[in-house]
């Protein structure tokens, strides 16, 4: 294995270790009162790395005390987007127990547009939930759910104006542009550290949904959200933000042999590898200095390391 992909799983393992430093007894990963929502990326980023019976006892945790009878988590506050990261990694983990509940919940939050909203109350539907939703029903076979918010994500193709990606619609599936809504959202092409997650995750899934079917047209897709993410600025695969943009890029390369994204999920990694603190975690330079960003960080991008490690390595 290249020396570079042995380093990035290794920074990978010390943020798992970061994190489990502060697991409490009962399995919990509430070490704040105040912060009782910080577990739905732990399922995935610990179960990827082997670390099978520390999350096994986080999930019996969450069955005893804060999975919901209409399958959302306690204090989440109808979270789709973190609903979605914590259905993963118990499907993942073969614990149906909680992934099915949590996907009916998810399938009870799309709109007719296809679209699903980032929280359950909102009144737009936004790329961040409805793509990694999408991804979420690739997992679970739900081949038809996958393809409604895939065809959701391709309208967000069809932008009105030059240097800027939009990716939020109405619930009906009309794009929120500056000119409808003065608080419409979006991607700046001239700017670092945006939101670049927001065509990262489509891109995604669409080679989510190639794996799936097996039908080239995603590849065809996944390729035209490639060519918008590479309109934005030069950090788009080395920042904060980046990391989403790096999995979809070595899903990317894996199916199409394209060196660009290869390149872009390399450069990803070298940024984590020289951006990651002692102790385990990371911290964007315009972030709070709070332990939730440290430990965040370090759940995500744990599973992107070890994502890309994989991907990488199984074809270098």
């Amino acid at each position: 294995m290249d020396t570079r992909l042995k380093a990035f799983r290794e920074a990978g393992i010390r943020a798992v270790k970061f994190q489990l430093d502060y697991q409490q007894e009962d399995g919990s990963f509430i070490w704040d009162e105040s912060i009782p929502d910080a577990y739905h990326k732990q399922p995935y980023s610990w179960g990827i790395s082997g670390y099978l019976p520390e999350v096994h006892r986080l999930l019996n945790w969450i069955v005893a005390n804060t999975q919901q009878q209409d399958g959302s988590l306690r204090d989440y506050n109808g979270d789709v987007y973190k609903q979605s990261w914590f259905f993963q990694g118990c499907h993942r983990l073969g614990r149906f127990d909680l992934s099915h509940p949590t996907m009916n919940w998810l399938r009870s939050q799309q709109t007719p547009s296809g679209g699903l909203p980032h929280f359950a109350s909102d009144d737009r539907c936004r790329a961040l939930a409805t793509a990694w939703t999408g991804i979420s029903a690739v997992y679970f076979g739900d081949l038809n759910f996958a393809m409604r918010c895939a065809d959701w994500c391709l309208e967000l193709l069809e932008q009105p104006e030059d240097g800027r990606f939009y990716f939020q619609t109405t619930l009906d599936g009309e794009l929120l542009t500056a000119e409808i809504d003065a608080n419409a959202e979006y991607v700046d092409f001239e700017k670092p550290e945006q939101a670049y997650w927001e065509i990262a995750l489509p891109w995604m899934l669409m080679s989510r949904l190639y794996e799936a079917t097996g039908d080239e047209v995603w590849l065809d897709r996944g390729g035209r959200f490639f060519d918008w993410y590479l309109r934005c600025a030069e950090d788009r695969f080395s920042c904060t933000g980046s990391g989403k943009g790096s999995l979809a890029a070595a899903l990317h390369y894996l199916h199409t042999g394209d060196q660009r994204a290869r390149d872009g999920a390399y450069e990803f990694g070298e940024y984590l590898l020289e951006t990651q603190y002692p102790s385990g975690g990371w911290r964007g330079p315009n972030e709070p200095d709070t332990i939730l960003i440290y430990i965040d960080h370090a759940a995500e991008y744990n599973v992107w390391l070890q994502e890309i490690v994989g991907i990488l390595a199984s074809v270098d």
